[in-house]
């Protein structure tokens, strides 16, 4: 039998090692890579949050909370005798300027269901609430499953949350005694995934939805992710992740599909991207778009010129104005199921 010399010895020990920590270093980044999709970090109340939430008055609108279920939510509703209302006013402005005519302050012509982003909160779409609540929309904001105040500890994309719209606009027409028709959907990248999928279930009554930042299928997200943080590794990386959230949430993220629900559609939709995106590809949007080509009533592709996926509504594209163009619109639009 040979001898193993001392220094063969050290070296092979320390390979062992190494290898040792590389595995566990690389189960600890996937472990935290699904953690960080279904689970990020609780977004807390931020000062405009609070501000909005202390001076509803100044901003146009009137703000209760109430509680769908175990969702929390808060419903916006516009006022006859608003304060300042200073990006409210802006909107009117320029809707008018392009010769729309607008209901006065505080008739409400339908209602919108808002849903937030990856990584966000209800308390986000205030400002996109104070907005809308302008232009004569009613807004209801719920905190979805994985953020806020949900309790739900797991974020799903769609799988679960597809049913939580028309949950929450049932129990708010009940709660604060309105019609819950019309309504339409809004949502921003995750919030738009499950916009989508919302519109699309056979039972659904919206008239229109639109969506800004949202991707075609959940897989291509998690396969780019991968190709981020492990490099040459992306191929096994991105299976374990799946592996990982199949395992902990109990669905697989090639199931999660905007792109098979938008071309079930024939409400109106409106489909929107930033063209500097580095999180969500703008060629996802393309594939969206490219799926509701049969549905006369796809609006025209909105490109938000120079915004990345966190900035889509800051850039200096009239992006309110065209949404809210939208849902006016809409609400004359010939009726369609789905």
């Amino acid at each position: 039998m040979p001898v193993v010399s001392p220094r063969a010895k050290r070296l092979r020990n320390f390979l062992l090692i190494g290898c040792t920590l590389v595995v566990v270093a690389f189960g600890i980044l996937t472990w935290l890579a699904s953690s960080r999709l279904l689970c990020p970090a609780r977004r807390q109340l931020q000062d405009y949050h609070r501000e909005i939430l202390g001076h509803a008055q100044e901003h146009g609108m009137r703000i209760e909370s109430f509680v769908c279920g175990s969702t929390p939510c808060l419903l916006c509703e516009p006022i006859s005798n608003p304060g300042a209302a200073l990006k409210g006013n802006k909107l009117r402005t320029e809707l008018q300027s392009a010769g729309l005519t607008l209901a006065p302050w505080g008739e409400i012509k339908a209602t919108l269901v808002l849903l937030h982003g990856h990584s966000g909160c209800k308390e986000d779409h205030l400002p996109i609430a104070e907005r809308f609540c302008a232009a004569g929309f009613r807004c209801l904001l719920p905190d979805l499953p994985g953020h806020g105040q949900h309790p739900a500890p797991f974020a799903s994309f769609g799988k679960t949350e597809n049913v939580l719209p028309s949950d929450v606009l049932r129990e708010a027409s009940l709660r604060f005694h309105f019609q819950p028709a019309p309504a339409a959907l809004f949502g921003i990248s995750q919030g738009g995934a499950i916009a989508l999928q919302a519109a699309a279930l056979e039972d659904a009554r919206w008239i229109a939805v639109a969506e800004l930042s949202s991707f075609a299928s959940l897989d291509r997200i998690v396969r780019s992710q991968a190709e981020q943080w492990f490099g040459p590794f992306a191929s096994i990386a991105d299976g374990t992740v799946t592996r990982l959230i199949q395992a902990r949430a109990g669905y697989g993220p090639a199931k999660i599909r905007p792109v098979d629900s938008i071309a079930k559609l024939r409400i109106p939709v409106f489909i929107g991207h930033g063209d500097a995106d580095k999180f969500v590809a703008p060629e996802q949007a393309q594939l969206l778009y490219a799926a509701a080509a049969t549905n006369p009533q796809r609006a025209p592709f909105f490109n938000v010129a120079g915004a990345g996926h966190s900035n889509v509504l800051v850039t200096s594209a009239p992006v309110y104005a065209s949404l809210s163009t939208f849902f006016l619109e809409a609400l004359s639009a010939p009726a369609t199921k789905r």
